[in-house]
């Protein structure tokens, strides 16, 4: 078993990133000849290419035939071969941003409610510093973001913490409590009864987000908690162009961040209701990989500590840094 795992990793030393980059054309495409014309190379080319992979590993990716299928060892080798494609993408990233002069490159992903106010704070007090950070932002659901997380697409993660957050190969922080607040348009019935209920909320349409989400759950809680059903939705939608345009032009209710409903009513796009959920989901927090973070990356998540909210909230949930080193 020794002199096998031994060999194993000298067959390994062989492979060099581009036998990487035709595996992951050739599962992509789901063709040697599809894979081929994408990498701008011979179809022989990369027959020749993924039968040196195959060899060094010592297992068969694909099965053959009048059409290639994939092996039960195709997704363990893709989604190494993926990382490891992404971090050279990175490391050739970083030297770019160094050499024009930055700290370095740091992709974000954020949560509405990072976009919201926290991140333009942290952004803002990151270019008043002498060594500027070169920025990439992508918003987008947990679920999206987590995804290019483990794809190695990003550094770091700024959002609700659930409970990937605490994995051991992940560093998580917790910055600051944000309860979320129901929000409706700014001429909504509702903001003209005194004293509203669950029971008069529950009557109007809803936006809800997807089932089996924390946030779904803690809705669905705080109804049942009124002795109520939890509302139908009229439509499930994570989209925030889409919620605030139906909110304007109907009488529907939707959930969202505090920071997010704050920062809407603000702009006067919508109205936040006098209704609080009963049931909540996690703070709000960053997430990064357990290896040790660039210069620039720990330039970050000091903006981000330092721009997070004050007062109770942000007490409410301690600043430690969970994970393993």
């Amino acid at each position: 078993m020794q002199d096998a795992s031994l060999q194993l990793a000298l067959n390994l030393r062989r492979l060099r990133l581009r036998h990487l980059e035709v595996l992951l054309a050739v599962a992509r495409h789901g063709s040697l000849t599809a894979a081929a014309e994408g990498l701008g190379a011979t179809q022989p080319a990369v027959s020749q290419w993924l039968a040196e992979i195959e060899s060094a590993l010592g297992v068969p990716l694909f099965q053959r035939g009048r059409q290639i299928r994939p092996s039960p060892y195709l997704p363990v080798a893709l989604r190494h071969a993926r990382r490891m494609v992404e971090d050279s993408r990175q490391l050739e990233h970083e030297l770019a941003a160094v050499g024009a002069g930055t700290l370095g490159a740091v992709r974000i992903g954020s949560m509405l409610v990072g976009s919201a106010g926290l991140l333009p704070r942290a952004l803002l007090a990151l270019a008043a510093q002498a060594e500027p950070v070169r920025i990439e932002v992508v918003e987008d659901t947990a679920a999206g973001l987590w995804a290019r997380f483990e794809r190695r697409e990003l550094d770091l993660i700024l959002g609700r913490l659930d409970a990937r957050a605490f994995g051991a190969t992940v560093h998580s922080e917790a910055l600051f409590k944000d309860p979320h607040c129901l929000v409706a348009g700014r001429r909504h019935p509702l903001l003209r009864v005194a004293k509203p209920s669950w029971a008069r909320a529950a009557a109007y349409p809803w936006i809800l987000p997807p089932r089996q989400t924390a946030l779904r759950d803690a809705i669905d809680a705080t109804f049942v908690d009124a002795g109520l059903a939890p509302p139908a939705a009229w439509v499930e939608s994570t989209s925030p162009t889409l919620n605030q345009a139906l909110m304007r032009e109907s009488p529907c209710i939707g959930v969202l961040s505090g920071e997010a409903a704050r920062h809407y009513q603000r702009l006067g796009l919508l109205s936040i209701l006098p209704l609080t959920l009963s049931s909540d989901v996690g703070p709000v927090g960053t997430v990064w990989d357990r290896q040790e973070p660039s210069p620039a990356l720990t330039q970050v998540l000091q903006a981000l500590r330092e721009a997070s909210p004050p007062g109770p909230d942000a007490r409410a949930a301690p600043r430690a840094v969970r994970g393993t080193r």
